[in-house]
């Protein structure tokens, strides 16, 4: 009996010691060995938005000099506006080199129409042509009338200095050199100048019951010469009127020393692009979603 109980103690001693089995790391899966890494190509601005063309209006290819001119076909194409543009070409080199959009609207008060003109004539967009300009009057920017945002009753005085007499807009019309290709830019290009308040002017042109259409994109630089009697970056009023009217651009083009408009999200894998006269870092920011207004 005892002899039984012995070897069956020493069985179960030979079990429990028994070593554990080594890992052999070689038949690990090779996955566990190998660390990834994943490379983020940072895109410039001009990469991005030639992936959002739009095709070139058919009323931009059609008209001719002594046509009317249309506010609907205008309106109902991409349009960039640009406030406080003075002439700095960097929204129309942007967005029209990329095919991105074709029409823009440059306000701004400190110029008048025989110096605009001249610059136009003296410093013309790289590759084109001024083909020929249509001018235009109030009623064939709103012909439906303005009622103003409530927000300008506490600017009244600001808005309404500007000198009527003086103010002005036309239709230029730009045509590519005929020796340059889609590579250079669209065919054509359409901009209105005109002589008035960026602030009040976008409110006019897009925030109206009949307004056909929201802009395209916003390019907006607090230059912060005291010139302006508030900002067109974020908390500004026109940033206050866009949000209340739901008249939300797709993209800004937002200047580095400029407040982003809290509707925006800005592209951390685009490079900036420098623009203006002192050449400032300008960076690109989407709408975000969901938003109000969605219609691309």
């Amino acid at each position: 009996m005892g002899a039984r109980i012995n070897e069956f103690n020493n069985l179960c001693s030979t079990k429990r010691k028994q070593p554990c089995q080594k890992i052999n790391k070689d038949k690990i899966p090779l996955v566990l060995n190998y660390s990834f890494k994943i490379k983020i190509k940072v895109m410039t601005l001009y990469e991005y938005l030639k992936n959002d063309k739009e095709p070139m209006p058919k009323w931009l290819l059609e008209i001719k000099a002594g046509d009317l001119f249309s506010n609907k076909d205008f309106f109902s194409s991409r349009i960039v506006y640009y406030p406080g543009s003075y002439t700095d070409g960097h929204a129309v080199k942007l967005f029209g080199s990329t095919h991105s959009a074709h029409c823009f609207i440059y306000v701004d008060y400190h110029y008048c129409q025989n110096e605009l003109e001249m610059e136009l004539k003296r410093y013309p967009f790289i590759g084109y042509v001024n083909l020929f300009k249509i001018q235009l009057n109030e009623s064939d920017l709103v012909p439906n009338g303005w009622i103003p945002s409530t927000f300008f009753e506490q600017n009244e005085n600001q808005y309404r200095s500007v000198n009527k007499s003086a103010s002005f807009a036309f239709l230029q019309i730009l045509e590519r050199e005929s020796h340059l290709t889609d590579e250079h830019g669209p065919q054509r290009l359409a901009i209105i100048f005109l002589l008035a308040d960026g602030i009040a002017t976008y409110d006019a042109l897009f925030c109206q019951k009949k307004s056909l259409e929201k802009p395209f994109a916003l390019l907006i630089h607090d230059h912060g010469f005291g010139l302006a009697y508030d900002k067109f970056g974020g908390g500004g009023l026109l940033n206050r009127i866009a949000e209340i009217k739901s008249v939300i651009p797709k993209y800004l083009l937002v200047a580095e020393n400029t407040k982003a408009w809290s509707t925006h999200q800005k592209f951390d894998l685009l490079k900036s692009d420098p623009g203006g006269m002192h050449q400032t870092p300008r960076f690109l920011y989407r709408r975000r979603r969901p938003s109000k207004c969605l219609n691309d």
